[in-house]
């Protein structure tokens, strides 16, 4: 046990499955860490009066580890969590406000929701540390939004926190300048927080842009001019260590940060991504069975996609597996095999198109391999993830596609259950009862999905139509069902009003009406 304010020994044995267990290890955790005035978990137990906690190295460390092991689990939401909790403690380190951001950015690009409450009840209380913590949580929210990050530097640098502001500073530059709708205001406040912390060469920069902006503020481009003479006596602050300021010997040597630095941008040259996967497996070399490190080994050699990359990569996630126990390694291999046969059907494919016979007559067998080996992969994920919708509903869709629809209606009845997949699922759910001639459990399941469907007049909303009057149709003849008829000729004459080039949808309006006048003719 860390005691009463830190994250306990329980908390890390709950760490079973990757990304699985997040509100569980919330739900043990919480008894050990207390709670501030707010409401929310009080990272390092402050005062009564919610005053912000003293820097406290030993207890951050706490949470700082705690982070970094759910972290490695893919529990993007709860690392974040304790990175704010550890932060809150000592704002100071720099290894905490990247492993954040790495958490939050994971976070973003899986989830549309953001952190979870729980997450931003960590990041409130009063005083100093968490005005930083909590300006880093709405950048966290929102990893690609300028202003928020501007606000995070403009939060850091208020509380003297000269190299995690320069650091923010730095990407909040990057993305400012990279907004078509780049105001000049956010540019002055930058300028302003990195003049604040004597990271002139970042307000030069800030400045400068701000100049393009309005070429006439005269004002403005003489205090750029001086702040540029400051930043050719000492970019980024004093030389002297220990001086406030003084990134020289506080930041990273210089041609690793640069490494990293490209390792953040999205459009990589050849040659750094060929410098980024030979630093990722000296790494890897060093520490084979760190986990980390094996991440970073295969997500660059499949940046770099060259040679036999994907097979080395392949083979990492596999010995990975089998060293940590880790399910996400084992699905990182599976998806890499899917992905090389993949890329060899589309290739069999455009050869098949372009004449070759001998390839054309192989094609079939081909598909087949790899349809069932997509099967395989979303059975393991459906037992691998029980409680985790999207394998149900990709193993249905897949069953359904190869017309195995008894197959796929029980996992369509299960992945209906969350509202993301509860249309698509109710649409191919109802088309596959009506596939096995289930026809009044058909049109009871697409009435339901339509419900369902907020916009009847997209994509899906038509699908969704044009399936129902087939089936009411098909009733309609086989029970002989007036009511269903004229139902499906009312479906029929709305497809047809709103998009009258739909599939066949002339026709089927064509057969609706003389099937009505025949029922009717009795």
């Amino acid at each position: 046990m860390l005691g009463a304010r830190g994250p306990s020994a329980w908390t890390r044995i709950a760490i079973t499955a990757p990304g699985r267990l997040s509100f569980v290890w919330w739900s043990i955790g919480l008894a050990f860490f207390g709670k501030n005035n707010s409401g929310g978990a009080v990272a390092g137990g402050g005062d009564d009066d919610g005053d912000s906690p003293e820097r406290q190295p030993a207890k951050a460390k706490a949470w700082f580890s705690q982070a970094k092991t759910v972290q490695e689990t893919g529990s993007y939401d709860y690392a974040m969590t304790c990175w704010l909790s550890g932060l809150a403690f000592d704002p100071t380190d720099m290894d905490a406000l990247e492993g954040f951001m790495a958490a939050a950015v994971s976070l973003a690009g899986e989830s549309k929701k953001g952190p979870s409450k729980e997450t931003q009840k960590a990041a409130i209380g009063k005083g100093g540390a968490f005005k930083y913590t909590s300006a880093l949580l709405a950048w966290g929210s929102k990893p690609k939004d300028a202003g928020a990050a501007v606000r995070a530097a403009i939060a850091a640098a208020g509380q003297d926190l000269a190299e995690p502001a320069y650091w923010i500073g730095e990407r909040a530059l990057q993305l400012t300048l990279a907004d078509p709708k780049v105001k000049k205001d956010s540019l002055l406040r930058l300028m302003k927080a990195m003049e604040e912390i004597e990271a002139y060469d970042l307000a030069v920069k800030a400045g400068e842009a701000a100049v393009r902006l309005d070429p006439s503020d005269n004002a403005l481009e003489s205090r750029v001019r001086n702040m540029a003479a400051q930043a050719t006596i000492g970019r980024g602050g004093f030389d002297n260590a220990g001086q406030q300021g003084g990134f020289r010997d506080n930041i990273r040597d210089s041609e690793k940060q640069k490494l990293l630095d490209a390792a953040d941008r999205i459009t990589k040259t050849d040659d750094v991504k060929d410098q980024l996967v030979e630093a990722a497996k000296a790494d890897y070399d060093s520490r084979p069975e760190d986990v980390p490190a094996n991440k970073t080994y295969i997500k660059r050699l499949l940046e770099r996609g060259k040679g036999d990359d994907e097979k080395i990569a392949y083979n990492v996630a596999l010995k990975a597996h089998e060293a940590t126990g880790q399910t996400s390694f084992k699905q990182q291999a599976m998806e890499i095999e899917l992905r090389v046969m993949k890329r060899q059907i589309a290739s069999a494919r455009a050869k098949a198109d372009a004449g070759d016979e001998g390839i054309a007559a192989k094609l079939p067998g081909y598909e087949k391999q790899f349809l069932a080996k997509q099967v395989d992969f979303q059975l393991w994920r459906v037992n691998a993830f029980p409680t985790d919708n999207a394998p149900r509903f990709e193993l249905g869709r897949l069953y359904f596609s190869a017309g195995m629809y008894k197959e796929a209606i029980p996992h369509f009845q299960k992945s209906q259950q969350e509202i993301k997949y509860r249309a698509m699922s109710l649409a191919m759910l109802g088309e596959a009862f009506g596939k096995i001639g289930l026809t009044d459990p058909a049109i009871d399941t697409l009435k339901q999905a339509l419900a369902n469907h907020s916009d009847p007049s997209d994509d899906l909303g038509f699908q969704l139509r044009y399936a129902l009057m087939m089936t009411l149709s098909e009733k309609a003849r086989n029970d002989r069902s007036l009511e269903a008829a004229q139902e499906a000729e009312k479906l029929a004459s709305g497809i047809a009003v709103s998009r009258f080039d739909y599939r066949d949808i002339q026709d089927k309006y064509d057969e609706a009406k003389k099937l009505v006048a025949e029922l009717r003719a009795g």
